[in-house]
């Protein structure tokens, strides 16, 4: 993983606060927009876990024919821009409690029912923002939290680039003139 974690070594502060960091990105992108962020779900169903192999069966841990739940979301600022598009896969005998109501964030909504979360990082890299036509380069991060005796949750993270970029901004200061 550090290694993975090398290649954002000359990104801007913030993008490498959120590649380098343990704990809830949503606090970080808070922080970073200034304000409370909102979730849209775009899709959310129930489906075998062998529907979703590589995640479901292989990360997760779930038989082929248990039930997971599949949810993407996009999370938004007040404007409504979309900061972040995420993938979330639940899987445990309790991952009906796991699921927030469509108007709260996940990483609050665990924490505020009280489960004790712990978070496995699995990687970091770079991806493709699928956003808009242009399908600029954006920072992408996956990780499962661990939500004890009632499931696993599979979390992959693609920031937007104008929130969170890749490479620092460079702008061009004034000259100043000599009298």
């Amino acid at each position: 993983m550090k290694e993975r974690l090398n290649q954002f070594s000359s990104a801007p502060p913030q993008t490498r606060m959120l590649v380098y960091a343990d704990g809830s990105t949503t606090l970080l992108l808070d922080a970073l927009v200034g304000e409370r962020l909102s979730v849209r779900i775009d899709h959310q169903q129930q489906v075998p876990a062998a529907h979703v192999r590589r995640i479901g069966c292989q990360i997760l841990g779930a038989a082929p024919d248990a039930l997971v739940v599949d949810r993407q979301t996009r999370i938004l600022t007040p404007d409504d821009e979309v900061i972040s598009v995420n993938r979330v896969v639940i899987a445990g005998r309790e991952s009906d409690r796991l699921v927030p109501p469509p108007d709260e964030l996940l990483g609050p909504y665990l924490k505020k029912v009280g489960l004790a979360l712990k978070r496995e990082p699995i990687a970091v890299s770079r991806d493709t923002w699928p956003i808009g036509g242009s399908s600029p380069a954006c920072v992408s991060k996956e990780y499962i939290i661990d939500c004890g005796s009632a499931g696993r949750v599979y979390v992959h993270e693609r920031f937007n680039p104008r929130f969170v970029p890749l490479e620092p901004r460079h702008t061009l200061e004034p000259l100043e003139r000599d009298g």
